[in-house]
């Protein structure tokens, strides 16, 4: 067999991709990252969906459970569990581009398909590898597409039956743990099963396959959670959970505020468009209008990032994927004559990656700019179409143009204060505990460093613990969570109390409340949860530690 030998430049692009996944599983950190390690730190330890959490993500935390599980059984400890789960998310994540870059293979050429499976593998809604609901909700969704495609090309005959049984199945199953990774998808669960209807003509047993796993699974779940509390209290359960954590409840009302975002992705693109516009003129080659946007986009980005020139919110730079999408579009309608099959991959992708980007923006709090991070493989298609149109610049333009996508995701560092820091600011590798191998901001390396030194101790003594911000910090210890939701954004309020109303034998034993050299987390100081514990609660000791102030009944 003749194994096809690999440019140069592909090389170049495989070995920088690495490179940036590795920086990414290794480098930085979110503050999201840290609710997601609590969710499946709370599944593994034995506690229920909706009983014991009213986490807003809970059903999430399988794969962060599973992988967490994973670490233990083969290491006997929580050090460096952390890392090792990022790993394993770098790695499925670098899998599904592989199996997308094998799939794109089937509309557009070998050498197209390598770089647009390139640019899916350097592009997460938020640049970490951690498999938490946003990265699931992506591959997941990307997953079900994938199958989708695959159908498509394959002949309505007794040979292919069984192809299509297990393609329809499969279907089934990703759209299941889309759901599961984000239970507001059901948007994006409509545009499958329409896009499914209307090909039931090419095959009609996909559409009943795919529901019937897809109802299976839905009640096989239901059937375990109602395993352990009835129907009535899952609805009181489900409803007292949004009404504790009020920060991500006003998603729908937020598309009134939608207009002002509007307003700026109309004139960020406007000027990006105008200047790709320009250079096709300047070169005699509109063929160059959309590779342009996209250097000149990611080129932006790198300067923002490189120079951590922060002259205005920081999410502004993640809309750079909606206003390339913008451009490409535009540009396929008015120079690109549509063949059946790129009408169809476009309908399908574009369609999916578009109702997935409809979906955040109603359920979540975000701007249009940073839900614009979901629309990767919305990017990826219409990207498709275009490199395949003829030109002499793709040999050269493109392959520069993914460059400079790796070169910013290897560039930027994440950080928990969402500021444009790059990788010069990780200064120093956390040497012990959970977050043990990270490479982070000197500040926090340090801080994770002191709170395995300090807080085990102290926290291992309770049943039933309580600690805000970063709830990364619930690895520190082996206690079980005493409250119902881990996310920081959490206002602290006297709603917060409902939860230990409804079961009083889960109140902690010991809250932990941020405190800075004695200055305590300004969300905090003023909040209910404050009075709570320096009064009511009871606590028979207060310990500050460097970072907590900790009252221990």
């Amino acid at each position: 067999m003749k194994i096809k030998k690999i440019s140069p430049v592909n090389l170049i692009l495989i070995a920088l991709t690495l490179i940036a996944s590795l920086k990414v599983a290794m480098c930085g950190w979110i503050i999201d990252e840290g609710y997601a390690f609590a969710i499946g730190n709370r599944l593994r330890q034995g506690d229920l969906l909706f009983r014991d959490m009213w986490e807003l993500h809970q059903t999430s935390g399988f794969a962060v459970e599973f992988f967490l599980w994973l670490h233990e059984v083969f290491t006997r400890t929580s050090e460096g569990e952390i890392l090792f789960v990022r790993m394993c998310g770098m790695l499925l994540h670098l899998a599904v581009s592989v199996i997308l870059y094998f799939t794109l293979k089937k509309h557009v050429s070998s050498g197209n398909a390598f770089l647009l499976a390139v640019i899916f593998a350097n592009l997460s809604p938020k640049q970490t590898s951690t498999p938490e609901f946003s990265n699931l909700f992506n591959l997941t969704s990307v997953m079900t597409l994938v199958c989708i495609d695959r159908l498509r090309g394959i002949n309505n005959n007794d040979k292919s039956k069984k192809e299509v049984i297990i393609l329809s199945a499969l279907i089934g199953v990703f759209l299941s743990l889309c759901v599961l990774s984000y239970p507001q998808s059901i948007l994006f669960a409509l545009f499958v099963f329409i896009y499914l209807f209307i090909m039931r003509k090419q095959n009609r047993a996909v559409l009943p396959i795919a529901i019937s796993v897809c109802l299976v699974s839905g009640l096989a779940y239901l059937a375990h959670i109602l395993s352990y509390m009835s129907f009535s209290e899952l609805l009181t359960t489900v409803e007292k959970m949004i009404y504790v954590d009020s920060t991500h409840a006003e998603g729908a009302s937020k598309l009134v505020l939608y207009g002002k975002d509007l307003i700026g992705v109309a004139l960020f693109t406007a000027g990006f468009g105008l200047l790709s516009y320009a250079a096709g003129k300047l070169f005699r080659d509109k063929k160059i209008i959309v590779p342009v946007s996209l250097i000149l986009v990611f080129a932006w980005k790198f300067i923002h990032y490189a120079f951590r020139t922060d002259y205005y919110p920081v999410e502004l730079t993640f809309g750079g994927i909606l206003f390339v999408i913008i451009i490409a579009s535009v540009y396929i309608l008015k120079n690109i004559k549509l063949t059946g099959d790129m009408k169809g991959m476009l309908l399908l992708y574009g369609g999916g990656s578009l109702a997935c980007f409809i979906t955040v923006l109603i359920a979540c709090d975000q701007s249009i700019f940073s839900s614009a991070k979901y629309l990767t493989y919305g990017l990826v298609v219409v990207l498709a179409v275009v490199f395949e149109s003829d030109g002499s610049y793709k040999k050269k333009m493109i392959p520069a143009a993914v460059a400079l996508v790796i070169l910013v995701n290897i560039v930027q560092l994440n950080n928990p204060r969402n500021k444009l820091f790059n990788i010069l600011d990780s200064g120093a590798r956390v040497p012990y505990g959970p977050e043990k191998g990270l490479v982070l901001e000197r500040i926090y390396a340090n801080k994770a460093r002191i709170d395995a030194d300090e807080l085990p101790d102290i926290l291992d003594s309770a049943d039933r613990v309580m600690i805000t911000g970063d709830a990364v910090t619930y690895l520190y210890t082996n206690a079980r969570i005493g409250h119902g939701s881990t996310i920081m954004t959490e206002d602290y309020g006297e709603r917060f109390a409902s939860y230990w109303e409804m079961y009083p034998e889960k109140m902690p034993d010991i809250i932990a409340i941020e405190c800075y050299d004695g200055e305590l987390n300004s969300d905090v100081e003023y909040s209910w949860l404050y009075k709570f514990a320096s009064g009511e609660f009871g606590a028979r000791e207060v310990v500050d530690t460097t970072y907590y102030r900790l009252y221990i009944r």
